[in-house]
């Protein structure tokens, strides 16, 4: 193995199918960097061999396709998927759709290239066609477009796919990417053997021929002379070809808004309650905010402001009517404009356009320049229906276009990230349409390169510091107003006053036991915001749930509620439910930590291996945060 990756790590995870352990091994070049977007290379090995082979093995497939990967720093990624005779049935679609989640979840992945030999080859080819749009590139060795008529391995392929071509025709045609070549427009090159008897290259010649005929970037290295086996420059060739097109398409991106950041640089974020400061994201900061963080990040040297103009229901209306208040007399030098979720409901779309010109023209007409951005993506309701939505995204990039002004396509991004990793994409928002602190900052990054051309990942910035509120009361003997679950109520008081003595408390227990989560969120909808509390300590329960989407809703609305509606006035924190209970469900535990996380709040957390008492925990964090 390469001395320039790190050492691998094998995964293991519960699959969603039907809930057996399967693994998955991770790669990550040395000196990971996790602030700037990688690649990912899925290599897929081949039959009767496991997720070790293109990691150890010296053959010129697997060291080909470990040398690609170092050489463009990228995240490589050996799955079992599911067998050692797999070849791309429905449970390893499945578990390699999954697999593609979690390390979204985990990696700002920029472009997916998927890659393997024979067997693996095939498969490469098999979920391409299945799942084009969460595939950028493909690299097939040796492998066959065409299960159908693919002569060999019949029983092992018949397990996999449950039951023979007889049986179960629909399956393996599906599974041919010869019969698909209208959605595989990405790269893709092939090599085959005119000799091959494993892996016969027909189908494969065919497949290519009609790649060529559509026009889609193929390449075909064909040895009439050859056996089942790819040697080393040739697996280099097919990679090259590959990230050679990847490199071609984001040449030919829109430039940056701005090429230099050689002076000062004012920037202006003009929209409706996603650009604002809402609950969503925490109350503190929303995409414009950690655009500065983006963009500082990017050119450090640089001196840059950005000014968040987002203000809740406003429509384009709402933009033009306060334009010079609140963004021309601040002198930009670019403004972002970023309207459609409210206008949907109540502009008309020609007005729509109108409007949007207008900003355009206002503020050319002070030399400021302009970018425009399409809303994010949402989850359809009755009265924001996605084909309405898709209506106003057309109409800004028409505008954008006639008029010469770059588009940040957000829906686009959006889109992609939910097709690719739906749930990893369900917990960046915070309701229906408005993203929590994770989604804003996924929002920040794609603004970040559409103007400066950088990119960048903020997903380890921090919350701003814990209990602000907090310390300015007890600092100014004043009384401490506070909201605290049961029974971290009494440890939060103790805490408290281990830390000051004579603080003014005044606690307000909020009884949880026997609650469902969904009366809890219901609960904080009645008392938090009611209160106008100083502090507020959620612990969220592991409560069984029926499903996914409504845990999720639940602790998000949960934390929703109990923040302010938009800048906060008062602090909220969450215990981790693992602190009062040690043996919490792990992969509920999990699912709170990333959405405590996606909402921007701080998390008082049982690390592992910590046997202290729960009140302990409690202490030990408010020692750490306003400690003397």
């Amino acid at each position: 193995m390469s001395q320039e990756f790190q050492s691998p790590v094998d995964v293991s995870f519960l699959a969603e199918l039907d809930g057996t352990e399967q693994r998955y091994v991770v790669l990550l070049p040395t000196g990971f960097d996790s602030d700037v977007p990688h690649d990912v290379m899925i290599a897929l090995h081949g039959h009767g061999s496991d997720r070790w082979q293109f990691v150890n093995d010296k053959r010129p497939e697997c060291q080909g396709a470990r040398d690609t990967a170092r050489r463009q720093n990228m995240i490589f990624v050996s799955p079992d998927y599911r067998a050692k005779t797999s070849w791309m049935g429905p449970a390893a679609e499945a578990d390699l759709l999954q697999i593609l989640d979690e390390l979204n979840g985990r990696f700002r992945i920029r472009d997916v290239v998927i890659a393997g030999g024979s067997m693996g080859g095939t498969a490469a080819l098999t979920f391409a066609a299945l799942h084009p749009n969460g595939v950028d590139a493909v690299v097939a060795l040796n492998g066959t477009a065409n299960l159908l008529e693919y002569p060999n391995f019949n029983e092992a392929i018949a397990e996999s796919f449950g039951g023979t071509k007889t049986d179960r025709p629909d399956v393996y045609r599906e599974r041919s990417a010869e019969f698909f070549p209208e959605r595989l427009t990405m790269p893709v090159a092939f090599t085959t053997g005119g000799k091959d008897t494993l892996v016969p290259p027909e189908s494969t010649l065919r497949l290519f021929e009609k790649l060529k005929q559509q026009g889609s970037p193929a390449l075909s290295i064909h040895k009439a002379d050859g056996g089942h086996e790819t040697d080393y420059v040739d697996t280099m060739a097919a990679f090259k070809f590959v990230f050679d097109q990847l490199d071609a398409q984001r040449a030919a991106r829109t430039p940056p808004a701005l090429s230099t950041f050689d002076k000062d640089t004012t920037i202006v974020c003009l929209g409706d309650s996603v650009t604002g400061v809402y609950y969503h994201t925490g109350g503190y900061r929303a995409y414009p905010e950690m655009l500065e963080l983006g963009l500082r990040k990017a050119h450090p040297t640089a001196s840059i402001r950005v000014i968040n103009a987002g203000i809740s229901g406003n429509t384009t209306n709402d933009g033009l009517a306060r334009l010079e208040q609140d963004v021309l007399r601040h002198h930009p030098d670019l403004v972002t404009i970023s309207f459609g979720l409210n206008d949907m409901t109540r502009v008309p779309p020609d007005q729509f356009r109108t409007n949007l010109e207008q900003l355009i023209d206002r503020c050319r007409a002070r030399q400021s320049l302009v970018m425009l951005c399409t809303p994010n993506a949402v989850i359809h309701t009755e009265s924001r229906p996605i084909p309405r939505l898709i209506e106003y995204c057309r109409i800004i990039r028409e505008v954008g276009q006639a008029k010469d002004v770059p588009v940040c396509d957000q829906y686009v991004a959006g889109e992609r990230l939910k097709s690719r990793a739906p749930q990893t994409w369900r917990l960046t928002m915070s309701d229906e349409i408005h993203p929590n602190m994770d989604g804003h900052k996924r929002m920040a990054e794609e603004l970040c390169r559409s103007i400066s051309g950088a990119e960048v990942s903020l997903d380890s910035i921090e919350p701003p510091p814990a209990l602000a509120r907090t310390k300015v009361q007890l600092t100014g003997g004043n009384t401490l107003k506070i909201v605290a679950m049961e029974p971290i109520a009494a440890f939060v008081q103790s805490a408290l006053l281990q830390q000051q003595a004579d603080a003014k408390l005044e606690i307000i227990p909020w009884p949880i036991t026997g609650k469902s989560l969904s009366e809890l969120e219901q609960s904080a909808k009645d008392l938090v915001r009611a209160t106008k509390p100083d502090l507020v300590v959620l612990m969220i329960p592991a409560t069984e749930t029926t499903d996914f989407e409504t845990s999720v809703h639940a602790i998000s609305w949960l934390m929703n509620w109990s923040l302010s509606f938009g800048h906060q006035e008062w602090d909220c924190i969450v215990v981790h439910p693992s602190v009062v209970d040690p043996m919490t469900d792990p992969e509920q535990g999990a699912l709170i930590r990333r959405l405590v996380h996606a909402q921007h709040l701080d998390l008082i957390d049982r690390k592992p291996g910590d046997t202290a008492a729960a009140d302990a925990i409690v202490k030990a964090w408010f020692q750490a945060h306003i400690g003397q």
